[in-house]
């Protein structure tokens, strides 16, 4: 849907909320999570900061138990949190919110080392050697023969496709078998702050902002669409997420994973 007001941000989207008596946006959003905005006593929208201390994990109803899992699979950026008339009854939403845009085509939606990754899927030693020396957290020329280096393009690190046949059929493997595992942490989360809630804003030439508002389940399902293949770049295309080398600057050896938000706009593919 289009909206003619301008609203991009975190901040945008919170104050919308916060004015959902008067902004039409902010009830039609209401009302996909299901809610009747007559029925709604009052509404608290706040965003989450990137950083997150105790004290304020508990401000967001974060258990001690689960703070450490919580900031480690943290993904909403918006809390929302909606009393409702009847009872009293208080819910919260969690919203995970991206911007897309059509010249950067791709939005990074998660990135950490290797190891972490390691960590939390419990992929084996040996697969995450072979994804360290794909990321350069390995260098090649640490492992590999005088043969093989000079069958590689960058002495920095290995493209995929540069790996061993048996070594990248396990890691293809792995995916192929925890995809929708992978998916949903890298998209979902995990804890107390986790998205519930996917949320795609556009800018538009006129200065109009189209957005998709839909349920986590659903966006993981759809970007879950598709075989686990090697990109013609090199990379691992993991359905519709593409797992590649961070690079750059800060993390140039940490693993990322990307999709193209703009992709939901598509209603007969998410249908």
């Amino acid at each position: 849907m289009t909206a003619k007001g301008g609203f991009v941000n975190e901040s945008d989207i919170c104050r919308k909320f916060l004015n959902y008596k008067n902004d039409s946006e902010a009830q039609v959003w209401l009302e996909i999570m299901g809610y009747i905005p007559e029925k709604i006593q009052k509404i608290f929208a706040i965003q989450i900061p990137v950083r997150i201390n105790i004290q304020k994990a508990f401000e967001l109803g974060i258990s001690r138990d689960k703070y450490e899992e919580t900031i480690k699979y943290k993904k909403a950026d918006i809390q929302v949190r909606v009393e409702i008339i009847i009872d009293n009854m208080l819910h919260i939403e969690n919203i995970s919110l991206k911007k897309a845009n059509r010249s950067a085509g791709f939005n990074q939606v998660d990135k950490r080392p290797v190891t972490t990754y390691q960590q939390i899927w419990n992929f084996d030693c040996n697969i995450a050697k072979w994804l360290r020396l794909f990321t350069g957290d390995i260098l090649p020329n640490d492992i590999l023969s005088n043969t093989e280096l000079s069958k590689i393009k960058d002495k920095r690190r290995l493209f995929l496709n540069e790996i061993p046949a048996n070594e990248l059929d396990n890691i293809i493997s792995f995916f192929s078998t925890n995809k929708l595992l992978v998916i949903t942490d890298i998209l979902r989360g995990r804890g107390g702050l986790s998205a519930e809630w996917f949320l795609v804003t556009q800018k538009k030439d006129d200065n109009s902002i189209s957005w998709i508002l839909k349920d986590i389940n659903t966006v993981c399902n759809f970007y879950a669409q598709g075989e686990v293949v090697i990109s013609p770049k090199g990379s691992l295309k993991i359905g519709r997420v593409i797992m590649q080398r961070k690079g750059g600057t800060p993390d140039p050896t940490s693993l990322q994973f990307k999709i193209n938000p703009l992709e939901l706009f598509n209603e007969q593919q998410i249908s």
